[in-house]
């Protein structure tokens, strides 16, 4: 290399690294106002979005077009990322159960990843966008580069690691400070992962994926073998194991995945690079043929779960992945059964299908396929139409997972079962808004014994001064809770009051102050836990378990924290939502 050589390599690798330090303090600062009444969470969700989006799609085209134009250029694919954010947090309240929900958080990764090559493609200027062989590339060589740079990341705190171990041994504690401090732990890596993006580029001659390609390629034939052997199986154990179950499902259309995979990897980006053994060869044209059976067999399973039980968040998910798959499978066999140059076609059929699987992973983020919104009113016609009983209906995950449409369901299906004078349903209702553990849900409440209200109401200590309690404002919470909070009033304080206390205020903005409250109280290890109780205009009853967000939502205190409250010595202070401050220490409702 000439010096202007070495020039240009070291000032491209600062820059990288200075890139990618700006993008993990990013991430720090983002993750320092979690949970803190700083930002909404809709907001903070979508400024995660960017800055992942962004840092990325820049960190992946700054080696080939520019730190600075590789920036604007990832603005195309940053922005609608953002927007698509935008869109399905408004599905919850909070925003951030969007986190809960792993097939949205899938469907905005495949956005993601699926168009950076093409984003790659434009910026360097390869060709046309929709060229396959630049596309096939662009695809492997920049997922290379990322895998080989976190290596690296791994690698560097491995030695760090490793020197903060053997300086130990004299009395040396520099790097503790690196390892104790969040902001430097951020900084380093992202620095770590811009100067590797950098040096990879720099040798991007000798760094390729085509030994990657050639061991995959390897793979073909023992997956055609499975395959095969499955399908010759399968008449001789019957279908009544297979079909109605989702995991099935969900392993036949891995297994698809796997073929299409290979089969594209077997046919490289063109001729030249293609397998160009006849074994080879003929395993990725039988295995291609083969490939609808199992999605077939996959749509089989899945229709029939839904026939008997109605649409989920999961089971739309799965839908759409076998539509898409089951086109990808009609799509190969009749390529390879029409034969000639049925691999250029079948290149040239991968580039349709990027760009389908890119529509549909946009379209599952938007308002048009609202899996949330299709699987609340497809169980509520369930039970409308007298097609499902109680225990068949997802309750639970109505009330605790399927966002604003689960809980405009949940009223929709108070109002059928009050007109039904069913019961047993609008008990179910009310438990579920009770508990937050689905395993206590399904578990059959025990009758209340005579004596647990009246016990509570008696020794339950509640604060302000003034402030009452009844046994009305224990009716409906689980046998349970009330038994917790008798266990920690049963056991002493050090200044031997009970272990209990309920305390009244408005820590909630959607009731009244005299309608909801923290519990504090004692549990078998002597520490203090905190549920949140509320009742809304409707009676309704809300549990939730409390605790300091600044700990990870999380209440370890001593005792001493609930001897001050009781002596009265806390206040109700904002933090998102108003929280309980005892001793310093923030206690507020946990979503």
């Amino acid at each position: 290399m000439t010096d202007l050589d070495v020039t240009v390599a070291i000032r491209d690798r600062l820059a990288q690294a200075a890139a990618g330090t700006l993008a993990a303090l990013a991430l720090w600062a983002l993750a320092e106002v979690w949970g803190r009444e700083v930002l909404p969470e809709r907001v903070w969700l979508c400024l995660l979005s960017l800055v992942l989006v962004q840092s990325g799609a820049t960190l992946a085209l700054a080696g080939p077009v520019g730190l600075m134009r590789g920036a604007v250029m990832s603005l195309w694919l940053s922005l609608p990322a953002t927007l698509l954010t935008w869109s399905v947090a408004s599905r919850f309240d909070p925003a951030s159960r969007l986190l809960q929900h792993p097939q949205l958080v899938l469907a905005l990764a495949g956005f993601v990843f699926v168009a950076l090559p093409f984003l790659v493609v434009r910026a360097e200027g390869r060709g046309r966008v929709f060229a396959y062989a630049s596309l096939f590339a662009a695809t492997w060589e920049t997922a290379l580069r990322f895998v080989l740079a976190w290596v690296f990341v791994g690698l560097f705190w491995g030695v760090l690691l490793l020197s903060d171990a053997l300086l130990d041994l004299v009395g040396v504690g520099v790097i503790d400070l690196i390892l104790e401090k969040a902001v430097l732990f951020y900084a380093l890596s992202g620095a770590v992962l811009g100067f590797a993006l950098a040096v990879i580029h720099e040798v991007r001659g000798r760094v390729s994926p085509y030994p990657v390609l050639r061991l995959l390629r390897l793979l073909l034939p023992v997956l055609l073998t499975v395959m095969a052997l499955f399908l010759a199986a399968l008449p001789l154990r019957g279908l009544s194991g297979l079909f109605g179950d989702l995991s099935s499902a969900a392993i036949l259309l891995a297994t698809a995945a796997a073929a299409i995979t290979l089969i594209s990897t077997a046919l490289d980006r063109d001729e030249a690079h293609a397998v160009a053994s006849p074994g080879l060869r003929a395993s990725t044209r039988a295995l291609a043929i083969l490939l609808p059976l199992p999605i077939a067999l996959a749509v089989w399973a899945l229709g029939i779960r839904v026939m008997g039980y109605g649409w989920t968040p999961a089971r739309l998910f799965a839908a759409l992945s076998a539509g898409l798959m089951a086109i990808y499978g009609l799509g190969y066999c009749l390529l390879a059964l029409r034969g000639g140059d049925w691999t250029a076609r079948l290149r040239r059929f991968n580039v349709t299908m990027a760009v389908l699987v890119l529509v549909a992973s946009a379209l599952w983020l938007t308002p048009l396929l609202d899996s949330l919104r299709i699987s609340t009113a497809s169980q509520v016609a369930r039970y409308a139409e007298a097609r499902a009983e109680l225990g068949e209906l997802p309750i639970w995950e109505m009330t605790h997972d399927w966002g604003r449409a689960g809980q405009a369901g949940l009223e929709q299906l108070r109002q059928l079962a009050m007109a039904r004078e069913d019961a047993g349903l609008i008990r179910a209702l009310e438990r579920a808004r009770a508990v937050d553990s689905r395993y206590l849900f399904e578990t059959p409440e025990l009758p209340l014994t005579e004596d647990l209200v009246p016990g509570l109401v008696a020794r339950m200590q509640v604060r302000p001064d003034g402030a009452g309690l009844s046994a009305a404002d224990l009716a409906g919470i689980p046998q349970h809770e009330l038994q917790s909070w008798r266990d920690g009033c049963a056991r002493p304080l050090p200044d031997g009051r009970p272990g209990c206390a309920l305390i009244r205020g408005a820590f909630s903005p959607a009731v009244a102050a005299e309608d909801q409250a923290i519990v504090l109280f004692l549990d078998e290890l002597g520490g203090v836990r905190a549920t949140h109780l509320r009742r809304n205009a409707a009676g309704d009853l809300f549990l939730r378990p409390a605790g300091d967000l600044r700990q990870g939502g999380e209440l370890a205190a001593a005792p001493d924290l609930l001897m001050r409250a009781l002596d009265g010595a806390f206040a109700v202070v904002p933090s998102g939502q108003q929280a309980l401050e005892v001793d310093g220490m923030l206690i507020s409702p946990r979503d």
